[in-house]
């Protein structure tokens, strides 16, 4: 029987029987690895008081066909974050598309960068700017997809390349086109719309170092959502 070691980010769990769980996670070494914890969910459990999403935890495990926890030792517990019902909201989502964008049993040093990064942001600003929790939902979702490769296309019109007159979106085309060659269908972007989506999708967290930037971003919050909502969607049913 081997046994593994591991730094993991617990971001959501989901139950089995009467006091079993699987807890969905992201680890350092070995990537997206969901763990079937057999009682977990006893109130005398040694394991689940350390494994309470969001946590950022070092882990014992078996792996197997259903890998197992053994151990856990908590190192974050993301306090601010576990007394915001609307930021556990955030992680619950974002945990969700982990769980279905990422491959199993893949070390991604990119996506645990990420998830580290987008916990850090919020767990450190949230008491004083609650409006984190939209920003950082929005930025991990755009990120997200452009780390898997499913990112929509901004550099110019997706059929002729062109590089002026790209205020339209196509959904269908799954990026940005030209005046020439959009239909009724596209949707139609503002120059701020289209800055603001290149830079959630292909810049680094750190260009929104500035409280400015990110409440610039939030401007659009609106359009933003929706976007990411039929996007994502799209993005899903290409890979189903």
């Amino acid at each position: 029987m081997n046994y593994y070691i591991s730094d993991a980010f617990i971001l959501f769990k989901s139950t089995t029987r009467e006091e079993d769980s699987i807890y969905h996670t992201f680890t350092k070494q070995f990537g997206h690895i969901n763990f079937y914890t057999k009682g977990s969910r006893r109130i005398l459990s040694k394991l689940a008081g350390h494994l309470e999403p969001p946590s950022l935890v070092n882990i014992n495990f078996i792996q197997g066909h259903f890998p197992r926890l053994v151990t856990a030792l908590e190192k974050n517990a993301y306090l601010a974050i576990k007394n915001s019902l609307p930021a556990l909201n955030a992680i619950f989502r974002m945990g969700k598309l982990v769980d279905f964008f990422t491959p199993i049993a893949t070390p991604d040093p990119n996506i645990w960068q990420l998830i580290s990064d987008s916990l850090f942001l919020m767990e450190q600003n949230l008491e004083k700017f609650p409006s984190i929790i939209d920003f950082v939902w929005l930025y991990f979702n755009a990120h997200l997809l452009s780390l898997e490769g499913v990112a929509p296309f901004l550099d110019g019109c997706t059929i002729c390349g062109i590089q002026s007159q790209t205020n339209f979106f196509s959904f269908s085309r799954r990026g940005i086109v030209c005046k020439l060659h959009h239909s009724s269908d596209d949707i139609t972007l503002t120059s701020s719309q289209k800055k603001i989506l290149y830079l959630l999708f292909y810049a680094p967290l750190g260009s929104f170092s500035q409280k400015s930037v990110i409440k610039h971003v939030l401007q659009e919050k609106k359009f933003l959502n929706k976007f990411m909502e039929q996007f994502t969607a799209l993005a899903k049913s290409d890979i189903l």
